[in-house]
């Protein structure tokens, strides 16, 4: 892979942490097809290293990720044919992140919209800048919540907040976000993602992580892993539906001839 085809960046902090680094400035760190597929070879890589505790996903540049890019099309099949959306690679990428048994830190290092702010409900810590927003403006472009945002927004944020972002598209920020549970920390920008491994040293440097962190996750995904599958089954048979019925192509089609050249809204 030339440098040129990497969009995640992973390296390593010290022994125990990969980072994931989104690496899309021209678009925002926007997710397309590459950038799923390149996470979940990170998720893979960091499940197969017993030594890796953490895996750190963050963004280059001043924002997280724009969410989804509008602009990169409809993903397509080896025929050439556009795929319904359960096909795609962000169902993919949301399967690995659900079962993945260790532990998975978020550092929003600036805006985060769409998938950027859903896949922070997945994610064991969650780390803000104190510049960051938070936007999820699914419904007012004529889609669903997706990664299961159905069930995961009211369960955690509440009914009242989960309204507010989901059906009113309303952009929060981080002293909100860190009220109601959405970040668990937030810190200056300076220094930003050294503070961010400096507070998990002291989890993945003891030995009983590797072991401990799994049986933890197993007992959660027991009572809440069948809840968070189904809600994303459910949000997925409704964008295939809109799919099919032309619904969803042809709010593809006018959210596109809105967008700028660099912009997502997803």
């Amino acid at each position: 892979m030339s440098s040129e085809d990497v969009v995640v960046r992973r390296y390593s902090h010290g022994p125990h942490i990969l980072v994931a680094e989104l690496c899309r400035p021209r678009v925002k760190n926007a997710f397309n097809d590459a950038v799923y597929q390149q996470l979940i070879a990170a998720i893979e890589q960091f499940e197969a290293d017993d030594a890796l505790h953490a895996l750190v996903i963050t963004g280059h540049g001043d924002f997280f990720t724009s969410g989804a890019d509008i602009s990169a099309g409809l993903s397509l099949d080896e025929n050439g044919d556009p795929l319904v959306p359960s096909k795609g690679w962000p169902k993919k990428f949301m399967e690995a992140m659900v079962r993945c048994p260790k532990l998975l830190v978020a550092a929003v290092n600036g805006r985060a919209i769409g998938i950027g702010v859903t896949l922070l409900l997945h994610c064991d810590f969650v780390y803000a800048v104190d510049h960051a927003t938070f936007w999820t403006p699914f419904m007012r472009i004529g889609i669903v919540p997706e990664f299961a945002a159905s069930y995961t927004f009211p369960h955690t944020l509440g009914p009242q907040l989960a309204n507010d972002m989901l059906i009113r598209s309303r952009e929060i920020d981080s002293s909100r976000a860190l009220t109601h549970g959405l970040v668990g920390h937030v810190f200056p920008a300076n220094g930003f993602l050294d503070r961010v491994f400096a507070d998990l040293e002291p989890i993945v440097n003891v030995a009983m992580t590797a072991k401990n962190v799994p049986a933890y996750k197993k007992l959660l995904r027991h009572v809440q892993g069948p809840k968070i599958r189904e809600a994303i089954h459910q949000e997925y048979v409704e964008l295939d539906r809109r799919f099919l019925s032309g619904e969803a192509q042809e709010a593809f089609m006018q959210l596109l001839s809105q967008l700028k050249p660099s912009s997502s809204k997803l």
